[in-house]
């Protein structure tokens, strides 16, 4: 429970540190669902294990040390996402719980054979990198379809997987990964865009754009 526990939140913090930004005690607590004086005793836990950079009223940032085990926790959780929808035939709202549970369990040697199978995949069903066995991730840039002008068509990059309710509607719209995305009409003063998908106009509030990641048609 101690190890699962820190790869926990190793991995939290990764994903709330790519835009170069302390991962605040606050923003841990949030993510894990965990109280801050929880928090606060396992930051200074890490800190003094190597794990992390801790500090005071500013927040945490990984050591190399933490990265490492971050990145091959993160690697064992989008390979399994991407076994369980690929393979199994989940449904991407599905999965995030499923690898948060597995993704411990999971032994390096598993984690190469699922990759194997998989016909080494470079990125998972909701479009996040899956990092390599050495370590390294390649982060692709996108924008958010909510900053999109009407007009514009897009295609679906990459979905925020931590939202079962907004994965799953989402996904009946059919705004997953890869799907061709039109801006039929922007409402101002941060008003819903209607977008056509599979030459059907639906609404789209803006907090749920926010959530989707896209690139310009090809």
């Amino acid at each position: 429970m101690e190890s699962e526990s820190k790869e926990n939140y190793l991995a939290a913090v990764y994903r709330l540190t790519r835009d170069g930004k302390d991962a605040t005690t606050k923003d841990i607590a949030a993510c894990l669902n965990l109280s801050p004086p929880s928090v606060s005793e396992m930051f200074g836990r890490l800190a003094r294990q190597g794990y992390l950079d801790h500090k005071r009223r500013h927040g945490v940032s990984l050591t190399d040390k933490g990265l490492g085990v971050a990145v091959q926790v993160l690697r064992k959780h989008r390979l399994i996402e991407t076994f369980l929808v690929d393979a199994l035939g989940y449904r991407l709202d599905e999965v995030d719980e499923e690898a948060c549970r597995l993704e411990h369990a999971v032994s390096d040697r598993l984690a190469d054979a699922i990759e194997a199978f998989l016909d080494y995949p470079t990125i998972d069903p909701h479009g996040h990198p899956i990092p390599s066995r050495n370590g390294s991730v390649e982060e692709r840039d996108f924008e958010s379809l909510a900053d999109m002008k009407s007009g514009t068509v897009v295609i679906v990059s990459q979905v925020n997987d931590h939202d079962k309710e907004k994965l799953h509607y989402l996904a009946g719209l059919g705004v997953v990964p890869g799907a061709k995305v039109s801006v039929a009409e922007v409402a101002p003063f941060e008003g819903p865009l209607v977008v056509e998908v599979d030459g059907a106009k639906v609404p789209l509030a803006r907090n749920v754009a926010r959530t989707v990641g896209v690139i310009a048609e090809p």
